[in-house]
């Protein structure tokens, strides 16, 4: 990042959000018929030179049904890890109410070896009760879930430090006794970890502890508000905010001013976003502006879902061309692993909150 906040975009890495049926792409569909074309994506998404392909926890569809088809996320990833040898592999994010840390940490270790050292671990605690509850989970209220996923993170980050001592944890929704984990992470000290949200007291606290990654749970215009609060969890702990890499996502189910081709995709009504208002949705920027504004506050990278990838090739094509719109480069030249390249060119504690 540079101290003025221009940027020309080179460094922002763009990722792929992978579809597996949330928005209920798949209804109707044979699973095995689905699963392959999950794959031809991600196969093109690599081919076309995405930097790195994403899958979220969410084992109900959003609007249910009896046809639905909804895919898990590890062995999704462990498959398309196998098949795509370049891009690397997120997860944004694994779910901890449904979870034993350790085991998460056990199956994140081997398919970073399976991927040879391409896994971005992202965790979250949920928020969809129904989710829970079909499955049998329990579903605490905010406060315990946050203090719970506070405990994935320590054990987690552990358990995947090739530096780390073997340790015991007690706490109140998790513990280990005597872990000494094998495998750990492939190729570098630990796998990349991420936090998401928007919670200033909580949530931005366990990113400055224990996350490389944040990623920002909020629409554009609300970021500027919350960049100065990040940016005071990481100096409280006496962390640099600028090893705390941001994210960014463009949604496969919003739409943005100007976008008619959804692939044949349900789209979201403006008040079916969770933790928006609705007046945000009413009033989207086109996506290319939306990308660039991204870029502009100092993203490092932007995971982009694409509509109707399920039905057609078409809308990845046409989120290309809006990608190089907003003046980002892409492919970027020479891309390759995170901890080797320069940040982005942006940096949002300059360019936004006043920093210096």
């Amino acid at each position: 990042m540079t101290a003025n906040g221009q940027s020309t975009g080179s460094q922002v890495r763009i990722g792929l959000q992978l579809p597996q049926g949330y928005f209920n792409e798949f209804d109707g569909w044979d699973p095995a018929r689905g699963w392959q074309r999950i794959l031809e994506i991600a196969q093109l998404g690599e081919r076309l030179g995405f930097e790195s392909l994403w899958t979220g926890e969410h084992v109900l569809s959003k609007w249910g049904g009896s046809q639905s088809v909804a895919y898990d996320c590890f062995i999704l990833s462990g498959a398309i890890a196998a098949a795509c040898p370049a891009p690397e592999i997120g997860f944004d994010v694994v779910n901890s109410t449904f979870r034993n840390p350790a085991l998460t940490a056990k199956m994140a270790a081997t398919l970073d070896a399976v991927s040879n050292g391409r896994v971005i671990l992202g965790l979250g605690c949920g928020f969809k009760p129904l989710e829970a509850s079909t499955y049998g989970f329990e579903y605490p209220d905010m406060k315990e879930r946050l203090a719970a996923l506070s405990e994935h993170f320590e054990i987690i980050t552990r358990m995947l430090d090739n530096e780390a001592e073997p340790f015991s944890y007690e706490g109140r929704s998790a513990n280990v006794t005597d872990m000494d984990a094998s495998p750990r992470s492939v190729g570098r000290r630990r796998m990349p970890i991420m936090a998401a949200g928007r919670g200033k007291e909580v949530t931005f606290r366990l990113a400055a502890k224990y996350a490389d990654v944040l990623n920002l749970g909020m629409q554009l215009e609300e970021a500027p508000e919350f960049l100065p609060f990040i940016r005071q969890r990481c100096e409280e702990i006496g962390r640099d905010p600028d090893t705390l890499q941001l994210q960014a996502a463009i949604n496969a189910s919003v739409i943005y001013r100007g976008l008619t081709n959804f692939g044949g995709q349900r789209m979201m009504e403006p008040h079916e976003f969770g933790f928006t208002d609705p007046k945000y949705l009413l009033n989207m920027a086109s996506r290319p502006e939306e990308i660039a504004g991204w870029r502009d506050l100092g993203a490092d990278e932007i995971v982009v879902a694409v509509p109707g990838l399920h039905n057609t090739d078409e809308t990845i094509y046409e989120a290309i061309e809006d990608i190089r719109a907003a003046g980002i480069e892409f492919p970027r030249a020479g891309w390759g692993p995170r901890a080797a390249e320069p940040r982005a060119a942006a940096s949002p504690w300059t360019a936004r909150t006043g920093g210096s």
